[in-house]
C-alpha cells in the first residue's frame, strides 16, 4: 500500500484450534437451548396426543356398554313385569297398571330422548307404587323393576353426557399431530447439528492435546463436520 509496510500477522495453529473449539462450543450450546425447549414441547404434545386417543377409545367403549347395559335392564324390567302379572289374585286394577307400565317400557328404544326417557321412567315408577296387591313376594318384585328402570335411566344419563365427546377427543389428537409435525423438521434438524458440532468438538479438542499430527488434516475434518 503505497509504500508503507504492512506487517501480516499469521494465526499460530494453537489459535486456530482454539478459534475452532469456541465455534463449536457456541454452536452446541446456541442449539442445545432451543433443542431443550421444542424436545419439551415435542414430549407434552406427545403425552397429550396419546391422552387423546386413549380418551377417544375409552368413551366409545363405554357408550357401547351404556347403549348395551340400559336395553337389557329395560329387557329385565319387562320380564319381572310378567312375573308381577302371573300372580293369581291380581286385581283388574292393578292389571290395568301392570300392562299401562309394560306400555310404556315398549316405548322406551335407543331413539327416545332422555326428555321422554325420564318422564316415562317417572310415570313407570308412579304406577308401580300403585299397585295394590300387598304380598311379600309382589313388593319384591316391584322395587326390582323400580330399581331396574332407575339404574337404565341413570345409563342413558351418563351415555348423553359423553356422547360426542369422542369427536372432540379425535379432534383434539389431530390438532396436537399437526402441531408435532410443524415442530418435528427443525427438531430433528437441531438434533442433528448438536451432533456434528459435538463430534467436531472433540475432534478438535483431541487436535488441541496432539492426537491429530497435522492442522491440515484437522481442518479437513471439520469441513466434512460443517458440510
Amino acid at each position: 500500500m503505497t509504500g508503507e509496510n504492512v506487517e501480516i500477522r499469521t494465526l499460530e495453529r494453537k489459535d486456530l484450534i482454539n478459534g475452532v473449539i469456541a465455534k463449536h462450543k457456541r454452536f452446541i450450546e446456541e442449539y442445545t437451548g432451543e433443542f431443550k425447549e421444542l424436545d419439551e414441547k415435542m414430549t407434552s404434545l406427545n403425552e397429550q396426543a396419546d391422552s387423546a386417543i386413549a380418551n377417544k377409545e375409552s368413551v366409545v367403549e363405554r357408550v357401547d356398554v351404556l347403549k348395551e347395559k340400559s336395553q337389557q335392564l329395560y329387557h329385565q324390567a319387562e320380564n319381572l313385569l310378567g312375573d308381577l302379572s302371573s300372580f293369581d289374585d291380581i286385581v283388574p286394577e292393578d292389571n290395568k297398571l301392570i300392562h299401562s307400565i309394560n306400555d310404556g317400557l315398549v316405548k322406551i328404544k335407543p331413539s327416545t330422548t332422555l326428555a321422554d326417557e325420564k318422564q316415562i321412567v317417572d310415570d313407570i315408577s308412579g304406577k308401580l307404587s300403585k299397585v295394590s296387591l300387598d304380598k311379600g313376594d309382589v313388593k319384591k318384585l316391584i322395587l326390582q323393576i323400580k330399581a331396574r328402570v332407575d339404574e337404565a335411566l341413570a345409563s342413558s344419563v351418563e351415555l348423553n353426557s359423553i356422547t360426542g365427546s369422542d369427536k372432540k377427543f379425535n379432534d383434539s389428537f389431530f390438532k396436537l399431530n399437526s402441531e408435532l409435525k410443524e415442530i418435528l423438521p427443525r427438531h430433528g434438524w437441531l438434533k442433528t447439528r448438536i451432533e456434528s458440532h459435538t463430534v467436531g468438538l472433540k475432534y478438535w479438542e483431541d487436535t488441541a492435546s496432539g492426537k491429530v499430527v497435522t492442522l491440515d488434516e484437522a481442518v479437513g475434518q471439520d469441513k466434512v463436520m460443517e458440510a
